[in-house]
């Protein structure tokens, strides 16, 4: 898994590249925890080159809004690959985060 961040207005993107699961999990979190602490108003993961994403990537993306929403921070989730949105679908996690299409939704 690689991640990357970068700016895009005022909302600082997360770029996920690969296979998120329990054993690159901890990669996830560190990014996640790195921006997620009140300094930023608006985060969104953008997962275009995430294929794969097992349970425990998905508690870290629920951590990352829980802590989003504790600084009243905005918290979103772009680009997501049709499997791993079946699997947010079966957790009725769709519901829980805000989806976005692409980047023409940040605006």
């Amino acid at each position: 898994m690689e991640i990357e961040f970068k700016d895009i207005g005022e909302h600082k993107v997360i770029e996920v590249t690969g296979e998120v699961d329990l054993y690159n999990v901890s990669e996830l979190k560190k990014a996640l925890f790195s921006i997620t602490d009140g300094r930023v108003k608006s985060v969104v993961v953008d997962m275009k080159n995430v294929n794969y994403m097992d349970s425990s990537g998905i508690g870290a993306l629920v951590a990352g809004q829980k802590k989003m929403r504790a600084h009243n921070g905005s918290f979103a989730l772009m680009n997501i690959a049709e499997d791993v949105l079946n699997i947010l679908k079966l957790a009725t996690l769709d519901k829980f985060f805000k989806i976005l299409s692409d980047e023409d939704d940040l605006y």
